[in-house]
């Protein structure tokens, strides 16, 4: 990765995909890791949204950058499940409630990320479990077909109350909800302008959850076109108090921003810093009727991560 003569961006590896078009089998599915490049990584700018003037729009761009309250010691990695849950849950569906316009916000799980690489140590946790390594490959957690919904849904296994509310919504939408626990100098999160991506560069995946074997799929990115399409924007030096909400899916489509390609990328000189320390939940959006070309009027949120049944986390979905 190289700086950009002319501002704060940077230029860095992105580790595409081939543009296959036709789905990829799980049993050709091949990890990506930072480091691990190929044909297909290519050099991007990648741009620091701190010095740029354009403003973003969750349903435009597919991304928003959340200033939040400044605040000491909201979670840490050692913290155990029932401390995130009692201390981050709340001020997390206060945050939803407003960066949406919901009437209602539910939180019920996260995910952490603090391991920069599989060939690394890592960092454990205060119970000694594994932190997950941050994304080698641009995705987006969720694939537009029906039955790809299908399964995401079941592997949630949402309570009675909640599942209702996909039968009762005629609009709803997956998103993303990504901070640093700490300032980040390593491994950095960069998302790209949905407007800027053609669809033929969404390569769908096959997939099966781990724990139930259910079937999905997402989407892993290509880049057909030989001159650079795809406009990514990251923050430099991400304070724990800064946050990005991202698009995986939403059922109105009327714009790219329905979905949000999203990937880490290594900073150059930060090889000495420790692991990028993070947490993530995924958050659930239903419109009712009335609310359905409206992002902003109101619909109860649901947010969800992914993590295993003894805590640890399932990793990138």
């Amino acid at each position: 990765m190289r700086r950009d003569s002319h501002s704060t961006d940077v230029i860095a590896d992105i580790n595409y995909f081939p543009a296959l078009g036709t789905p990829i089998p799980k049993s050709e599915w091949k990890p990506r890791y930072l480091d691990s490049h190929d044909a297909y990584t290519r050099p991007m700018i990648i741009r620091n949204v701190r010095t740029s003037v354009r403003p973003f729009d969750l349903d435009v761009h597919g991304f928003q950058f959340v200033q939040l309250p400044e605040k000491k010691d909201r979670v840490s990695r050692d913290d155990d499940e029932q401390t995130v849950k009692r201390e981050y849950y709340p001020e997390l569906e206060d945050i939803a409630k407003k960066i949406t316009g919901a009437s209602t916000a539910h939180v019920f799980n996260h995910v952490m990320r603090a391991h920069s690489s599989p060939s690394e140590k890592g960092i454990q946790d205060s119970k000694g479990r594994w932190q997950d390594i941050p994304s080698g490959h641009p995705h987006v957690d969720y694939a537009g077909s029906d039955h790809a919904i299908e399964g995401t849904k079941l592997e949630l296994n949402f309570p009675p109350h909640i599942s209702r509310l996909f039968d009762t919504s005629t609009r709803f939408a997956f998103l993303g909800a990504w901070r640093p626990l700490k300032t980040v100098r390593k491994d950095p999160l960069a998302v790209c302008d949905a407007t800027t991506v053609p669809d033929y560069d969404y390569q769908v995946r096959l997939r099966g959850f781990s724990r139930t074997s259910i079937k999905s799929e997402n989407y892993v990115m290509s880049h057909r076109d030989e001159e650079p399409k795809h406009q990514w924007y990251y923050m430099s030096e991400m304070q724990p108090w800064e946050m990005v909400v991202f698009k995986g899916f939403d059922t109105k489509r009327d714009g790219a921003g329905w979905r949000c390609p999203h990937t880490a990328f290594r900073l150059q000189g930060s090889e000495e810093e420790p692991p990028r320390e993070s947490i993530e939940a995924r958050i659930r959006a239903p419109f009712s009727a009335a609310l359905q070309n409206d992002i902003s009027s109101g619909p109860p949120v649901l947010s969800a991560g992914f993590t295993r049944n003894n805590g640890t986390p399932l990793g990138e979905l």
